[in-house]
């Protein structure tokens, strides 16, 4: 599921480029999907990501599009879309934890010995 949000980003990306109106419900379709499964994921955890991703999907659903009219900032929204979803996959992969290095703490201990030993 990850990289879907990495396909909803370059398609975000591809957007960008003149493209026929079919491509665009294509797009608006995927990035609302993808929306809305982070929206669910991020429901009670992270609200910024789930105020974003609510803007996101009220703005690219398909059901009842909204239209800017202009390409300029239609370019505008998609790369921004496409960044936040890159940022968020990006903070989804879990970060290298610097290993410490295995410091050993154990008291030495005298066992007495005797010399002669007792042979039954």
């Amino acid at each position: 599921m990850k990289y879907l949000i990495i396909i909803a980003s370059l398609c975000c990306f591809i957007g960008i480029i003149d493209l026929p109106i079919g491509y665009y419900t294509f797009l608006r379709i995927i990035v609302s999907f993808m929306s809305f499964v982070i929206i669910v994921n991020e429901f009670k955890t992270r609200r910024f990501w789930f105020i974003t991703f609510v803007l996101i999907f009220v703005l690219f659903n398909p059901i009842y599009p909204i239209y800017l009219y202009l390409k300029s900032v239609w370019i505008f929204i998609d790369c921004i879309v496409g960044l936040l979803l890159l940022y968020y996959f990006y903070s989804l992969i879990p970060r290298k934890k610097i290993k410490e290095p295995e410091t050993i703490d154990i008291q030495h201990q005298e066992i007495p010995r005797t010399r002669d030993r007792i042979i039954k």
